[in-house]
């Protein structure tokens, strides 16, 4: 979920600083000189600031938000778009750049890292993102995991075999209070970082869910590279290091492993028109769900709003039943590149009962929640047209949205029924 960090501004007072310099004199009454303008890549955390205090702060002024504070932390997505924001700045463009790898103890939240930097990195237009097939394939032969800890030269020699001019490494880990993420990029021509990109992380739900997914090596027991022709070497279990000890890559232990708060597992099985978890209804049964998600629901009525879809043209889209997801990602990311809001920013921005990991329905899941729910008189739709996350394949003025009066779907249109026309939107989840 997309959320803005609140800021707090504490003004150092420079009088001692004025009596060293000045021996003593009176201190300079003139005016200060405001502050430099933010950085680009972090203007949108300047925002909120700016706002309140309809003024520049002035020389001297210490700027603190919940990312550099020790408060709550940045929202995962927003740290996510920065660091693409700081690579496209610092990596010459049109750099091949391979996403190798985000060790973290769920491969679920590694893949979420890695896909939501991919739709950044794509969306910014600056650099070119090593196909995941190929990528796949060269990790599977060097046998790394995209969950799991590499070293810089492995990830190096990842990079050469992708023909990479650079590759991303990453780790996600949970300091109790807050997660740490630290993504870094390497130029692998010059051999230097060109970005290390720490941030402090809220915890949130999304995060929580996707940690209790499992299915990946945690941070401090990552597997790191062997030595040509030989094993590599299983670390002790997390919970064998102790504060003040010597950790597995030879420093030292200064926090202990603190378990994520998640919400109780659950084995209910829903059908099709039942009440989720989060309050709306099911609507999709996933019947090859192979441990992914297993159901789509649609969020409660009073949820509906109505919205354009926002007039950027996004690459990338699918209309398949699952796609919604990724869909969302990605018009996301282009909308806020273009400093625009829309139908996928609302659902993405959604909370509802404790859950924020909705999305925008794909164009074949907008159609299972007509034939499904609309039609049967579930759900509370209205016999308005709604959008899906589906952008039109042939004419990117235009994505996919649906009549739920009649039930029928179309990519173009009239003029005013383009991208920019206000429709209904109503957001869904999958777990």
């Amino acid at each position: 979920m997309i959320k803005k960090s609140v800021f707090f501004v504490a003004v150092w007072v420079m009088a001692v600083a004025m009596v060293f310099a000045g021996g003593g004199s009176e201190p300079d009454s003139s005016p200060a000189a405001p502050a430099g303008e933010p950085d680009p890549a972090i203007q949108e955390r300047f925002d909120y600031l700016d706002q309140q205090l309809q003024a520049k702060p002035a020389e001297g002024t210490v700027i603190l938000t919940e990312a550099n504070s020790g408060s709550s932390g940045m929202d995962l997505d927003a740290a996510i778009r920065e660091a693409a924001a700081q690579m496209g700045q610092n990596l010459p463009n049109g750099t091949k750049v391979a996403l190798v790898s985000v060790a973290s103890s769920s491969a679920q939240l590694s893949e979420y890292v890695i896909s939501r930097l991919e739709a950044a990195l794509v969306s910014g237009k600056k650099l070119v993102v090593v196909d995941r097939a190929n990528l796949d394939k060269v990790r599977a032969e060097q046998g790394f995991q995209a969950s799991g800890e590499v070293d810089d030269n492995s990830a190096k020699s990842i990079g050469k075999l992708l023909g990479a001019g650079a590759i991303v490494t990453g780790t996600f880990s949970d300091l109790g209070d807050v997660y740490s993420l630290t993504l870094k990029a390497i130029n692998i021509e010059t051999a230097t970082v060109a970005v290390s990109y720490p941030a402090d992380i809220a915890k949130s739900t999304r995060i929580a869910t996707l940690l209790a997914s499992g299915g990946g090596t945690p941070v401090a027991a990552a597997r790191t590279a062997a030595p040509a022709g030989q094993a590599a070497t299983a670390p002790a279990p997390a919970s064998a290091y102790k504060v003040g000890g010597t950790g597995p890559a030879g420093g030292t232990v200064f926090h202990p492993v603190v378990p994520a708060s998640v919400p109780p597992a659950t084995n209910q099985v829903y059908k099709v028109g039942d009440k989720g978890p989060a309050g709306g209804v099911i609507f999709h049964v996933n019947p090859q769900s192979n441990g992914e998600w297993k159901y789509l629901e649609a969020a409660p009525t009073n949820t509906e709003r109505q919205v354009k879809w926002g007039s950027v043209a996004v690459k990338g889209t699918e209309a398949g039943i699952g796609a919604g997801k990724n869909n969302t990602a990605l018009v996301v990311a282009a909308l806020i590149n273009a400093g625009e809001n829309g139908a996928a920013f609302l659902c993405d921005d959604l909370e509802v009962n404790g859950y924020d990991d909705w999305f925008l329905p794909s164009k074949a899941e907008l159609n299972l929640m007509y034939t499904r729910l609309k039609e049967k008189s579930l759900g509370g739709f209205k016999s308005e047209t709604y959008w899906s996350s589906s952008e039109y394949e042939s004419n990117s003025d235009y994505a996919w949205r649906q009549d739920f009066s009649d039930g029928e779907q179309v990519g173009t249109g009239y003029p005013y029924k383009h991208k920019s026309t206000v429709f209904s939107v109503r957001a869904i989840r999958q777990f």
